[in-house]
């Protein structure tokens, strides 16, 4: 067949169109649809080549660095070096517990006056109830003050007055106020008795007749489960009664005693008279007539 001249030679997609064929698919049919759960991400354009340096093999392995020398000027001592230096540092000191000297050698500078008393020196009286200063089992006296022993170093004590719950009876025997705790029901399971007997005695050499309110609030910070502190507060009763009485029976002695001396007479020795005056008594030398 003749081929056509002109400008339908020219645009074969148009008779491909009028023909039916197929034409090309739009760009954008390449992509996913959205519907179907897929991001529409653009395209990335490849990178420029760019020429990489490759990292370079060793020629060689390294040689190691040597250590360094040991600066004997700058070397620390051995004493520093040990954990038991360094860190828990030690002290010796002497006490004075009870009326007596008792030194503590090589002790932990931070060991209470609580764990020294009982571990170190064997006074088990005062006793470890809660390491916090909120029970009053280890109550002891530091120059005359009460305090809790779990939170006073040791270390601090040292040239002090140390009174423990031992040092209150004399002779071998308990005290008027360890008696009384005794006999009216306030010692139970006993832990906590060293405590209060030390806290009684505070409170009495301080207030020698307290009302039952001075003793519960003396003796409030001494934690006890077992006697309901009815116990002691009787005891506290009981302690006053009786060194007011034995108070008032020294003074009636003393006032007997004086009494009886401001009536005696004085005394006079008699003199013996010279050899030969009869009876002589009166010195005056006159016999009797015969």
């Amino acid at each position: 067949s003749p081929v056509p001249d002109g400008p339908e030679a020219d645009a074969p997609g148009e008779s491909a169109a009028e023909a039916g064929a197929p034409a090309d698919p739009p760009a954008e049919a390449e992509r996913p649809a959205a519907e179907e759960g897929f991001t529409d991400v653009p395209e990335q354009s490849a990178p420029a080549e760019a020429p990489v340096d490759a990292p370079e093999a060793p020629d060689a392995p390294a040689e190691p660095l040597p250590a360094p020398a040991e600066d004997e000027d700058r070397a620390a001592p051995a004493d520093v070096l040990d954990p038991a230096h360094s860190e828990h540092p030690q002290a010796s000191y002497v006490l004075h517990v009870n009326g007596a000297d008792r030194p503590v050698t090589d002790s932990w500078i931070g060991e209470s006056l609580l764990y020294v008393l009982r571990e170190r020196l064997g006074l088990a009286g005062a006793k470890d109830g809660c390491s916090q200063g909120e029970c009053g089992a280890c109550s002891v006296q530091v120059d005359g003050r009460l305090v809790a022993s779990c939170l006073v170093p040791a270390a601090t004590a040292a040239g002090s007055e140390v009174r423990t719950v031992e040092g209150l009876g004399q002779d071998g025997q308990p005290s008027d106020v360890q008696r009384a705790l005794a006999e009216c029901g306030a010692v139970q399971c006993g832990f906590c008795v060293p405590g209060l007997a030390m806290t009684v005695h505070d409170l009495l050499e301080g207030n020698h007749a307290p009302t039952d309110q001075e003793t519960r609030q003396a003796i409030c910070g001494n934690l006890c489960r077992c006697s309901g502190y009815r116990g002691v507060v009787d005891a506290v009763r009981e302690v006053v009664a009786a060194r007011e009485a034995a108070d008032e029976a020294a003074e009636a002695a003393d006032a007997a005693e004086d009494e009886a001396a401001a009536h005696d007479p004085a005394r006079i020795p008699r003199q013996a008279g010279p050899p030969g005056t009869g009876n002589g008594g009166n010195g005056s030398g006159m016999g009797r007539a015969s």
